[in-house]
């Protein structure tokens, strides 16, 4: 395999019922009272579902050259660090120490070009995403470029728990790109079926002259290194403000959609309609045929996501314990991840 077609993945964890990361999460918490400051402890939350993760990236993503598994130096009891495969990698070894430790994701994913090995082609994870039937290299790099879909959008803020960081995302974006030159430029990419019911949202929008809005996801997002080094090219600012937070601030802080929202401003991806093949989900709302979906392996990947801290769930071990019994059905087998 040359490098063009290397392919890694990054995957981001935290335990946050471990002893050690509550003391320093108690010792440091004075700073989640600074203004904008979010330290809600549903991020943290682990549930056992992350060897099925590994199973899934082991049994249908073949192709991955390495995982790239990070953590403030946390490892689950079971986790193989012989295997080839994994580069287990410490906040520490990527981020300025002066900013450690950190409890926000934004420092984690806005840093994580530097990390050591890291392939010029990658694909970022979440450790609520799972791999749940075969997919190709081809579903994330097409001729060389990350696929994606898109479609110009209004902010919704009511739609969104996160207004106040896709706006400064987009603050950024509107002081390097204007939707004309954007859809001028990159016409075939952004009026392209391949983008499904975002298409009409675009031709909607398309009058309007600042981007104040672009179709976000939460699934497996697809980088280039070179892409993340350009974004800190022009923006470093914004970008080493929010580094330097040791607690996500919903008011100043960017994230790493600004990343995604920059490449695709650029032009430099490969439509996709993914709308078949990927499937969101909350903990609070799954019901009986979402289990079944699962099961049948409808879909290639799935997010299963918790919000259990914001809406009240009724029997959520029991929701959990379904999800549990409906991977190990797909992913009975230890994987090479794992001891």
């Amino acid at each position: 395999m040359n490098d063009f077609d290397v392919v890694d993945f990054v995957l981001p964890w935290v335990d946050g019922s471990d002893q050690k990361w509550i003391e320093d999460y108690n010792k440091w918490a004075f700073e989640a009272k600074k203004p904008g400051a979010d330290s809600r402890t549903e991020r943290f939350r682990d549930y056992g579902l992350l060897k099925y993760v590994f199973r899934g990236i082991e049994k249908f993503t073949p192709w991955v050259r390495t995982v790239h598994f990070v953590t403030n130096g946390q490892k689950p009891e079971w986790l193989n660090l012989s295997c080839s495969k994994l580069h287990f990698v410490r906040h520490e070894d990527y981020i300025s120490k002066q900013y450690l430790p950190v409890f926000s994701s934004h420092p984690i994913e806005l840093c994580m070009h530097k990390i050591s090995g890291l392939a010029e082609k990658f694909v970022y994870l979440n450790d609520d995403f799972f791999f749940i039937a075969p997919i190709p290299k081809s579903f994330f790099f097409n001729k060389g470029l990350p696929c994606d879909y898109t479609g110009f959008t209004t902010l919704g803020i009511s739609s969104t728990k996160i207004p106040h960081i896709l706006l400064n995302d987009y603050i950024e974006i509107n002081k390097h790109f204007s939707r004309r030159d954007v859809l001028k430029s990159h016409f075939f990419k952004w009026y392209n079926l391949m983008n499904g019911p975002n298409l009409v949202k675009t031709l909607c929008t398309s009058p309007f002259r600042r981007i104040d809005g672009i179709i976000a996801r939460h699934f497996p997002q697809p980088y280039t290194k070179s892409c993340l080094e350009d974004v800190w090219n022009n923006c470093s600012d914004v970008l080493n403000e929010t580094v330097s937070h040791r607690f996500r601030n919903q008011l100043t802080d960017v994230n790493q959609w600004l990343f995604r929202f920059w490449n695709l401003c650029k032009g430099n991806f490969h439509p996709k309609n993914c709308y078949k093949y990927e499937h969101f989900l909350r903990i609070s709302e799954i019901k009986d045929s979402d289990i079944a979906k699962i099961k049948n392996q409808k879909y290639r990947v799935i997010c299963i996501n918790d919000d259990l801290d914001e809406i009240v769930c009724i029997n959520p071990e029991n929701k959990m314990q379904q999800i549990l019994s409906a991977l190990e059905i797909i992913l009975p087998e230890k994987s090479s991840f794992e001891l």
